[in-house]
């Protein structure tokens, strides 16, 4: 990200992207005083129910949620339609004891109309009990002044920011020769920055074949996702950097694998239960029926999918009905699925 014009000026968050401004707001959002994890809600594709981000809030009272627009000019209509996207699943979200809303957005709501929206949304969740926050570019800056490590992760030209927006330059390792104690050494703020840099591309890129390799085996190539699980955690230096959310995902398809090739539930649910430690909020509505599928038969795997939105719980769901014999309530899952969703393999 290019240094500002002048110093304090907000940086322009638009230009990190939907998804990389997305992760940011979730770093930041963990480290609200009151919770305990953050992470993003759902895959690519998949139904988010309105929300972008899930926080459990220390000591298990409650959930809180987030959405993000990473929008350089935002209309106040679009203030509006992220809570009405929100209330769409209200009787989903009214059982969860949701404490705060966060709206989070790339640019600035100082402009009158926007301030007044706000101002209608907050009365709107404060009527359900909720409380309603926006936080605009202003906000997020403040939000990020005692995170220089957050700063340099997501910013390019990460020394400019980390002191603009944190008030203090990366510290250096002392010069060649000089002598130091054990209480003035240092690491670079720089450094570990890149570390984290590293960490998050490693994490990446390990999804983005992670979804190869599902789709391989839907396709029919089981042998290509065995050899890939095999080798990913082989490689213990690899495993250990992976961030826990990509952990998760990769425990939950190693569960399945267990289930289509091995039929070993025991195994699967053992890693079922290791993916939720490591990310608690990981929907894992298509592995839990499935195990439910062999232990317990097709009405109680259907149960576990209602309400699921994405393809692939659509489709599963319908094979289970189909096999229960309810073929009308099949039917429609399938015409539902065709008529808005984008089909897979």
């Amino acid at each position: 990200m290019p240094p500002g014009i002048r110093p304090g000026e907000n940086p322009p968050f638009h230009r990190l992207g939907e998804y990389i401004f997305q992760d940011l707001c979730r770093d930041l959002f963990e480290e609200e005083e009151e919770i305990a994890t953050c992470s993003i809600y759902g895959e690519r594709g998949q139904s988010q129910d309105g929300i972008d981000l899930l926080s459990l809030r220390k000591g298990g009272d409650g959930i809180e949620v987030g959405q993000c627009k990473c929008y350089k000019n935002l209309l106040p209509t679009k203030i509006s339609e992220a809570s009405d996207k929100f209330f769409e699943h209200w009787d989903r979200w009214s059982k969860d004891n949701v404490k705060r809303f966060i709206l989070f957005v790339a640019c600035d709501l100082s402009e009158r109309k926007r301030v007044d929206e706000v101002i209608v949304q907050r009365k709107r969740f404060e009527a359900v009990g909720i409380v309603y926050e926006a936080w605009s570019t202003t906000k997020i800056r403040n939000r990020l002044r005692p995170h220089p490590s957050i700063v340099g992760r997501y910013f390019a030209n990460a020394d400019h920011w980390i002191k603009d927006i944190c008030g203090e330059a990366p510290p250096a390792f002392p010069a060649t020769g000089e002598r130091t104690t054990e209480t003035s050494v240092v690491v670079s703020a720089a450094i570990v920055n890149q570390l984290e840099e590293l960490v998050t591309l490693v994490s990446g890129e390990t999804e983005k074949h992670l979804q190869l390799m599902r789709t391989a085996w839907q396709e029919g190539r089981e042998e290509e996702p065995i050899k890939w699980l095999n080798d990913l955690k082989c490689d213990n230096a690899l495993w250990r950097v992976l961030s826990p959310q990509v952990k998760a995902k990769v425990l939950c398809f190693e569960a399945s694998l267990e289930i289509g090739v091995k039929g070993n539930i025991t195994q699967a649910k053992k890693l079922a239960d290791e993916a939720q430690t490591l990310a608690p909020s990981h929907n894992q509505s298509r592995l839990r029926a499935l195990i439910a599928y062999h232990e317990d038969g097709p009405e109680a795997a259907s149960r576990l999918l209602e309400g699921q939105q994405d393809v692939e719980s659509l489709n599963l769901r319908a094979a289970f009905l189909l096999e229960l014999g309810r073929v009308d309530e099949c039917q429609a899952i399938l015409n539902f699925a065709s008529g808005g969703l984008e089909s897979n393999v």
